[in-house]
Parts: structure tokens; sequence; C-alpha cells
């Protein structure tokens, strides 16, 4: 084990659990060394209230874990493409958003294994993007712990090679938010301006909503689990209705 501290604290998880989580690595096709990180790892903030449960969340390995995919990326782009640094960093901020790496953990059918409470899951918990990416984020870092950033890096470049590559031959500005400056820029000679409207919620489930401002009028409003994600989600609405 890489950090061999950081799963010290934690409780191994039930016989049911166990299993559950064995058969994700076998789907996966490696080895979990440490189940406890994977469960953390599945662990969403909610499940804190549940009957019984650790008092133990995904929140940290998800914080830590941004930052290895962000460098995973950005080394994978450095070394495999040729691309000027604004292309690279066009590129990264599209294949690390919440979109694609909900849509990563979908493909890995993460919905099945997260544990949150009765009453987010039945709101659709399991399938909300953000809880999706925040689950993504949070099983790169229980990777990298357990098995270091070999493991964390195949993983990692092999859930998003072929969306990069996709990125990589498009002529569009990739990031929604360079895309809208570009568009604006051209049809209005001005910039967007993003204002938060509001922000609710605990610290640890906050959630956002910015609204993208043109020639002192509103077009179009986004919400999400941080301020770029907001942002982002705002400039999508936006370049959806300037293109219509």
């Amino acid at each position: 084990m890489l950090v061999p501290n950081v799963s010290a604290g934690l409780p191994q998880p039930d016989l049911a659990r166990l299993e559950q989580l064995k058969e994700l690595s076998r789907r996966l096709e490696f080895r979990f060394r440490d189940y406890r990180l994977y469960d953390l790892a599945l662990t969403h903030s909610s499940y804190s209230n549940e009957p019984g449960s650790h008092r133990m969340n995904n929140q940290r390995l998800e914080y830590f874990g941004d930052s290895i995919i962000g460098f995973i990326v950005n080394e994978h782009l450095f070394l495999d493409y040729k691309l000027s640094e604004g292309q690279m960093a066009r590129i990264k901020s599209a294949a690390v958003s919440e979109k694609s790496l909900a849509s990563a953990a979908r493909a890995l059918r993460f919905g099945a294994y997260l544990r949150m409470s009765k009453g987010e899951r039945k709101s659709g918990g399991s399938r909300r993007p953000s809880n999706l990416a925040d689950a993504f984020e949070a099983f790169v870092a229980a990777i990298y712990i357990d098995r270091g950033m070999k493991q964390a890096r195949q993983f990692v470049v092999g859930m998003l090679d072929s969306r990069l590559r996709n990125l990589s031959q498009s002529g569009r500005a990739l990031d929604p938010k360079s895309a809208l400056q570009e568009l604006v820029q051209k049809q209005f000679r001005t910039h967007p301006v993003y204002e938060l409207v509001s922000q609710e919620g605990p610290d640890h489930k906050r959630e956002f909503v910015y609204r993208v401002v043109i020639d002192s009028r509103e077009i179009a409003r986004g919400m999400g689990s941080s301020r770029k994600r907001a942002e982002r989600q705002a400039a999508i609405r936006a370049l959806d209705l300037l293109r219509e």
C-alpha cells in the first residue's frame, strides 16, 4: 500500500458489501488490496445519516482524486499529443468535467455500488451526475493509495482516452466557457459575465446557482456542486440558446 495510514481507522465492509466490491473488482479485472478504501470511495455523504453506518464518506478522497486525475490527463496530453498550451487546457477541462467523469462512472455502473441514504437514492441520487463524478474521483484516489500511480494512470487513461482523442480532433473550442467567450466576442463584441445567484445547503453538500450575463442581460443559469460546475452549466445553456 502506498499510504498505509489512510485506511487505518476505517471499518471492514460487512459480508454483503464485501461480495459486492469483489464483484466490481472482478469486473474491472484488477485486484483490490484494501477493500475499505473502495468502500469509502463509493460512500456518499448522505449515508452518514443511516442507522448503523460509519460516519465517513468519500469527500476527502474525491478532493484528492480530482488532483490525481488532472495530473494524469495533463501528463497524457503532454506526452502523447502535439498540442498547444491552450488546446491542452481546453481538452483537459472538457475531459475532467462533471459530465465526462459522470459518463465514465455510468459506464462502470457505479450508481449500483454507491452507498447513500434512502432519501438520496429515492430522489435519483444514484443517477445524479455530480454524485457519479465525485465517486469516480474518489475511486481514482482509492486506486492510487491502494495500488500506486501506475494502476491509477492505467485506469484513468483507459476510461478517458477515447474522449481525449475525440476532443483533440475537434476544431471547436472544447471548454463551454471558452466556446461561449469566442461566440460572444464574435457576435456581440463583448464578453460574458458570470454572477452568483445563490448558494444553499451545508458545507458538505453545497449547491451553487450562477447566471451568465451579456450586455447586462441574463442569458442562462446553471447549477452545480461547485462554482466551476455551475458556471459551466450556465455556459452550456447559453451556447444552446445563442446557437439556436
